[in-house]
């Protein structure tokens, strides 16, 4: 089985190097990298060739012009790219703990999805780490740079086994997460009617959810690491929660302007 790690990113190559960085340190590596780039000017490019230089696994890219953030969009770009079965996808905010994705590899059911948990570092932490060259991407329990979430930083990966199935909740978030590819298509990918910041990965999930596919938490390992940024402009929540409360209400399953457009 093929799994394809997708990330996000927008002009934040510092974050993108440590992320990429966690990557390589991983025990088991993903069968390919696709960086999803909303949009991003020449020096995320250069950083990326820089690293599929020396990269153990296949490091991809797809981009389209910066018009604002259309995170959907170039997520289905990145989907319709992969060859891999099942994806994982993580926003481009997100490092990995060493065995992240050894974690994951050993969670993957059929017919389910995976919702992956984080941990919050401080601004001065992350400021720390996009200066220097640190190489430790285990962050302890205890380490001064956890601002939040600091239970997330547990791993003890039998404690997984006593969580239950997921039921669907508008607070569930798909900025990390797993599911097969074939699912992904069923539901015809990312809606890319959302446009601006928030709620489209939870639509995204809704729509699964309608569609019959069973989503588990995957806690206490594959641990995520969230590096401190400014807020993003909440303008279009308004408008993208309308979106949201159709999906719910209608019970949709397909979107229509998404992997494939019907208008």
């Amino acid at each position: 089985m093929k799994v394809s790690l997708i990330i996000v990113t927008y002009n934040r190559p510092a974050a993108l190097a440590i992320i990429l960085k966690s990557v390589v340190n991983q025990s088991v590596y993903p069968d390919e990298i696709i960086i999803a780039d909303d949009g991003s000017t020449k020096e995320t490019q250069q950083l990326i060739e820089s690293f599929q230089q020396k990269f153990p696994v296949p490091l991809l890219q797809v981009w389209h012009e910066d018009k604002g953030f259309r995170a959907a969009a170039i997520r289905n770009k990145a989907v319709k790219k992969s060859s891999g079965e099942y994806l994982i996808f993580s926003d481009g905010d997100l490092f990995f703990h060493p065995r992240f994705i050894e974690d994951f590899r050993r969670n993957i059911r059929k017919g389910e999805a995976l919702i992956g948990s984080r941990v919050f570092l401080s601004e001065s932490a992350t400021k720390r780490r996009t200066r220097t060259k640190k190489k430790r991407f285990a962050v302890p329990f205890f380490s001064p740079e956890i601002e939040n979430n600091r239970l997330n930083a547990v791993r003890l990966p039998f404690l997984n086994t006593l969580l239950k199935p997921l039921h669907f909740s508008s607070n569930l978030r798909g900025g990390l997460l797993g599911t097969w590819k074939k699912d992904v298509m069923a539901v015809n990918g990312w809606n890319e009617d959302f446009s601006g910041w928030g709620l489209e990965d939870t639509e995204l999930v809704a729509r699964l959810f309608n569609g019959g596919v069973t989503f588990r938490k995957i806690k206490f390992q594959a641990i995520t690491y969230h590096l401190w940024h400014r807020v993003q402009s909440r303008e279009q929540v308004l408008i993208n929660q309308q979106l949201l409360e159709k999906t719910i209400t209608g019970k949709f399953i397909k979107c229509k302007n998404g992997l494939t457009s019907s208008e």
